[in-house]
């Protein structure tokens, strides 16, 4: 069986000029949690054309949903759609727009179905909880996830890891960091040898990106590569030890890896 990168890393997703209030930024915060790395691209216009260029020669397998309730003078958004996908054939393509009724949901259905390689997504004000069933419907259906579990993130350089074991003093810098896991770089490899695979560590100290919190965690790989020293923690919980980070922490996490991201994708769009 033929397999492709987008089953197994997904897509990139970004929706272009939405309405705040059927997509708001909290949504790709939760599509976040869920794996699904989620950007607005809050551009119309003459801006248009040089953000959707700079996502398909860095993203071209992208899932893009354009919203085709809002437009510039003299664009027509088909004629725009068959001209991304002849360009960028790796790309996928939907819409979203407001539903104003049934009737008006199969009209755009029929009307931009052959355009599209994705979906069309329906939203309607005041129905936040179905708006975000239907986006995460879709994206389920279009396999944007692909077969990852969680998104990471990269870590600055200020970003790391410090516990007590024994008679052990760790510190390692931070190297990427997902809602699960963390991967480190360990300065001088004698310190990881201390350590053995399936040691659990009491309150780790643990700052990514200025975001610092505790938690225990439980060392699952270490390597030697190169005279690079790696190791990956997983996050821990009570009582039994479960994998994960408490709610709390969990949605700080969170937040900080969508805030990273996003960050990153800001840079690349404003370059």
């Amino acid at each position: 069986m033929d397999i492709k990168n987008t089953d197994i890393f997904g897509r990139k997703v970004f929706f272009i000029a939405p309405d705040a209030t059927l997509i708001p930024s909290s949504f790709m915060e939760n599509l976040c949690t869920l794996g699904y790395e989620s950007h607005i691209v809050a551009r119309s216009g003459d801006m248009l054309s040089d953000g959707i260029k700079k996502i398909t020669e860095n993203f071209p397998d992208a899932l893009i949903f354009f919203n085709i309730n809002v437009s510039a003078p003299g664009m027509s958004w088909h004629q725009f759609i068959r001209q991304i996908r002849q360009e960028n054939a790796r790309l996928a393509v939907g819409v979203v727009f407001e539903a104003m009724n049934q009737e008006h949901v199969h009209h755009v259905q029929a009307e931009y179905g052959s355009d599209l390689t994705a979906e069309c997504i329906a939203l309607s004000h005041g129905k936040e909880k179905e708006n975000f069933a239907s986006i995460l419907s879709v994206l389920e259906k279009s396999g944007a996830k692909g077969r990852r579990n969680n998104i990471r993130a990269k870590c600055d350089d200020e970003s790391h890891i410090s516990f007590k074991q024994g008679s052990l003093n760790f510190h390692a810098k931070l190297d990427d960091v997902n809602i699960s896991h963390i991967c480190c770089i360990v300065e001088g490899s004698e310190s990881i040898h201390d350590i053995r695979i399936y040691d659990k560590v009491r309150g780790a100290h643990i700052n990514v990106n200025g975001f610092e919190f505790t938690s225990d965690v439980v060392l699952i790989m270490k390597r030697v590569k190169m005279g690079v020293s790696t190791a990956i923690f997983m996050f821990i919980k009570k009582p039994d030890d479960e994998p994960g980070l408490e709610a709390e922490e969990e949605r700080q996490l969170n937040k900080k890896i969508y805030e990273i991201t996003s960050e990153e994708f800001a840079r690349l769009l404003n370059e």
